[in-house]
């Protein structure tokens, strides 16, 4: 394959899913002139073999906080729509280790293969594929929160700080090296999609100077420092419930975070069970005389420090 002059000849294959997080970069490298010769998007069947496949402050005196109001731009659509206004083929891949669907994805040419938020590893067949390899835009600060649901944790985890990465894939999870990455304030109240949306507009970014770098500019990759990784897997049914042993902040933040997910977060103190309706604020000075108190549908619970109040219902039996 005779090397790209320059940006507009660089072939793309781009790797996504239906979600929100795979269409700005897509829209990214194709309004700054990429080539984009193929979609290729999770099939019916999961991708077998060796590499299985992974889904899923204010000012010092304001003591209140409450729910950060969100400004959520229009629908960018999904992979499949944008590629087919752009006239670009899909290819549905129900196994990456088939022969033929390789066959197909190096047929296109790619000089790299681009990936955000596809489900599976990529074999090592796939990944020799492109001259300059296959880029991840990963939503932390890689080699912290490796993993299939790097959200999650960051407001599981309380972080204040988190970013995204740009780096080359090997057949591990999250362990290729770094092209470039950005750190990102996660700020009181932010719900999972706002988070979620800066994350993917700053990683399309990052993956078209990466791009530009590695074909023109000498990008040089950095290894991950192993020693300070860490990985999460997807949460279970336990890494849902809120406690008082959070703080009132920490506990807000992982609400207001995640109550929008299909998963209910549930608040568990002294044997009684609420799930979370709304979130609603928190004040880390504020007291209450017992764990918890439910005036109507608003729970305020005891943490440790501070009170947190949501809108609940009570879960029978709890």
């Amino acid at each position: 394959m005779t090397p790209a002059r320059n940006q507009e000849e660089l072939r793309i294959v781009y790797f996504g899913m239906m979600g929100l997080f795979s269409c700005p970069p897509l829209v990214t490298l194709l309004s700054s002139g990429y080539k984009v010769t193929a979609v290729v998007v999770p099939g019916l069947r999961r991708s077998p073999g060796p590499n299985p496949s992974y889904a899923p402050p204010p000012a010092a005196e304001t003591r209140r906080y409450r729910m950060v109001p969100q400004l959520v731009p229009p629908a960018l659509g999904n992979v499949r729509q944008i590629a087919r206004q752009e006239g670009i083929p899909v290819l549905e891949a129900g196994n990456l280790h088939a022969a033929d669907i390789q066959a197909e994805i190096s047929a296109y040419r790619p000089d790299a293969i681009c990936v955000a938020c596809f489900p599976w590893r990529l074999p090592a067949p796939v990944l020799e594929i492109p001259r300059l390899g296959s880029l991840n835009v990963h939503p932390s600060f890689l080699p912290d929160n490796r993993g299939p649901d790097p959200l999650f944790w960051t407001f599981k985890r309380g972080d204040t700080t988190t970013g995204v990465t740009v780096h080359l894939m090997d057949e591990s999870l999250d362990t290729g090296p770094v092209l470039l990455q950005e750190q990102v304030e996660v700020p009181d109240g932010i719900s999972e999609r706002a988070l979620e949306e800066q994350l993917a507009a700053r990683g399309a970014r990052l993956l078209v100077q990466a791009l530009v770098g590695l074909a023109f500019g000498g990008l040089r990759p950095v290894n991950q420092d192993s020693s300070q990784a860490t990985y999460y897997p997807a949460a279970k049914p336990s890494d849902w419930v809120i406690t008082p042993n959070l703080s009132a902040r920490r506990a807000f933040n992982f609400a207001a975070g995640l109550y929008g997910r299909t998963t209910p977060l549930l608040i568990q103190v002294e044997g009684s069970t609420f799930q979370l309706v709304e979130p609603l604020d928190f004040d880390e000075q504020a007291v209450v005389g017992a764990p918890w108190r439910l005036d109507g549908q608003v729970l305020a619970l005891r943490c440790r420090p501070g009170v947190f109040r949501a809108r609940v219902a009570r879960v029978a039996g709890g």
